[in-house]
């Protein structure tokens, strides 16, 4: 059995791209064995703000999924956001179930699962999420820098197999991550999770670097300055626009799009930025070195500080993760239409019931037949108009007929012959 300290502290905090890899306090998230110097804030973000952004953002991403598999949203971009979206869906997912279910139970089975499935799948979908965001703003770089060549080269094709070379990139690079924790036996509180040997290695330690660069510290900078250039290439775009005017329909229609996903993927980072930045500097060696001060770490680990930085870094990562949809909305024109497109083509699959539909029948039926009665009506006075006008010109077609056959009868010679008026 081992001591209080490497019981209590084995696991650290959910984040962007570490959830339980770099902190070691035991108390933020599993079943706690020492007192929670913050539990105001755990009790607020982990029982009720967590779960809520976590069930909005996995109903968002299905309905990101529904849209974006759409035909009528070929672009490769979409790809990318459909495999964004998929991740993304798995990450809440998995929180959601950990928040909910996991958390405060001191069962086997729960531990088993936060130590051999929850810690490692949510690394490896926040990873992907991480470098997939970072693909799709270099592919946006290219067709801002060369779009000529970019739209012969980034096709739909290639964008699934870089999203599938990246998730199981990002699932080999979290191996580590499955062989930190353990369940263990503590009398009385039950099963907690414990620290392997290798977690609490100078092997491990180094891995925790290699993660807070590759995961954290890299994309944020690749996404910052692909992301500056950017902002600054739609500037220049639509000074140029409107300074020339382009003839080709084809062409223009191209560009406004490539526009569009481009001001959705600036928008897209941006978020990425503002919610990441306060995870990269909640990893415990960053965080201490930064927040420290004179204290020890044992003691900076254990502080209200710390705690109060953990949660909230988590937070942000969750709204990170659920605010996709509401970005494609706001700055996307075609993702919008081709939404109320398929809601549209959803609500006409759904069935109607038989009692309702019979209703809507006799009602059908009714409006048909007085439509029908109307014309019917409509078409029988002009018909009687019609008549009318034919029995009215028939005496003055006669009285004409009749002038001239005395006009030929006269210039024959003949005395016209006298007859009866009809």
């Amino acid at each position: 059995m081992e001591d209080l300290d490497s019981v209590s502290n084995v696991t650290d905090f959910f984040n962007m791209s570490s959830i339980f890899s770099n902190e070691s306090n035991f108390s933020t998230v599993a079943p706690r064995l020492v007192p929670d110097m913050n539990p105001q804030l755990r009790d607020l973000i982990y029982n009720h703000l967590g779960p809520s952004v976590c069930i909005f953002g996995m109903l968002t991403n299905i309905i990101n999924l529904i849209v974006l598999t759409n035909n009528d949203l070929p672009e490769s971009p979409y790809t990318y956001l459909t495999g964004l979206a998929t991740v993304d869906f798995g990450a809440l997912l998995l929180s959601f179930v950990y928040m909910k279910f996991s958390k405060d139970v001191f069962s086997y089975e729960w531990r088993f699962f936060d130590a051999y499935i929850f810690i490692g799948l949510v690394n490896i979908c926040t990873t992907s999420s991480i470098w997939i965001t970072v693909q799709l703003t270099v592919e946006r770089y290219l067709f801002v820098r060369h779009p000529l060549w970019a739209k012969d080269m980034c096709d739909r094709a290639s964008a699934k197999v870089k999203i599938l070379i990246t998730i199981g990139s990002s699932a080999v690079f979290n191996i580590p991550r499955f062989l930190c924790f353990k369940p263990m036996l503590h009398e009385p509180k039950g099963w907690l999770l414990g620290s392997t040997e290798f977690r609490t290695s100078k092997i491990f330690l180094g891995i925790n670097w290699v993660y807070s660069i590759g995961i954290h510290f890299l994309p944020l900078a690749i996404l910052s300055c692909a992301n500056i250039y950017l902002v600054f290439a739609v500037h220049q775009a639509g000074q140029q626009r409107q300074k020339l005017q382009i003839r080709n329909n084809r062409e223009a229609a191209w560009q406004r799009e490539q526009r569009r996903l481009t001001i959705t993927l600036i928008s897209i980072v941006f978020l990425f930025i503002i919610c990441i930045i306060p995870s990269a500097f909640s990893d415990r060696p960053i965080a201490y070195a930064l927040f420290g001060g004179s204290k020890s770490e044992t003691e900076f680990v254990a502080s209200s500080v710390y705690y109060s930085i953990q949660y909230i870094a988590n937070f942000l990562v969750w709204v990170e993760l659920s605010l996709n949809f509401v970005l494609y909305c706001a700055f996307n024109e075609k993702f919008r239409r081709v939404m109320k497109f398929t809601a549209m083509k959803c609500v006409k699959k759904i069935p109607v019931p038989s009692f309702l539909g019979q209703g809507s029948r006799t009602g059908q039926g009714t409006q048909s037949s007085t439509r029908n009665s109307v014309l019917n009506t409509h078409s029988l006075s002009i018909h009687s108009k019609g008549s009318l006008v034919h029995h009215e010109a028939q005496p003055l077609q006669k009285q004409m007929y009749q002038a001239h056959a005395i006009k030929e009868e006269m210039s024959n010679g003949n005395a016209p012959l006298m007859k009866s008026r009809v």
